[in-house]
């Protein structure tokens, strides 16, 4: 199992975002990227889909406690402006469904996971760029594993404690 693991840079006033400290410790190829919905398109375009078979994408919520896989990505965005200033309030796709539905996440995959403490399951990625890049990889790659790891900060728990969580996730990802 080839797993790619992406990570977000800075924004707003995440100076040091936790999920790019995660992505660059987890042992996986991975790929750091700017918190811009043009950057993020750009990246899934890019993307060579024989490189990898699950894409396991993670990203900070400042204001959760827990580890949380994502199980659905909604077609809407915020209005909060990208590191880039850019903001489109409303759907991603004005044709696209409501949501969609995480390819990774799998009941039996949650299963395996479910007793890792810090960790429950989401089901809501918000409005921001996590829930664009989570909808958009999931449309574009729907014979891949597809998923979203939203993370706490460091001060709701400690970086160890979070790779220890990534790690048992990868694992559950390879077996």
């Amino acid at each position: 199992m080839r797993v790619l693991v992406t990570g977000f840079g800075p924004f707003l006033k995440t100076v040091h975002n936790p999920s790019a400290r995660l992505a660059r410790s987890c042992g996986q190829p991975f790929e750091i990227l700017p918190v811009s919905y043009a950057e993020a398109s750009s990246f899934l375009a890019s993307l060579d889909p024989s490189s990898f078979d699950a894409l396991l994408m993670i990203g900070v919520a400042v204001g959760r406690r827990r580890v949380m896989p994502e199980r659905f990505g909604r077609n809407h965005r915020g209005k909060t402006p990208d590191v880039e200033g850019t903001f489109e309030e409303g759907p991603i796709d004005p044709d696209g469904l409501g949501f969609v539905t995480s390819t990774l996440w799998t009941p039996a995959l949650l299963d395996s996971i479910g007793g890792i403490p810090d960790l429950s399951v989401s089901h809501s990625a918000g409005s921001y760029l996590c829930n664009f890049i989570t909808y958009e990889a999931i449309r574009r790659f729907p014979d891949k594993r597809v998923g979203f790891l939203h993370v706490p900060p460091f001060k709701q728990i400690p970086f160890a404690t979070q790779k220890r969580v990534l790690r048992k996730i990868l694992a559950a990802i390879e077996a």
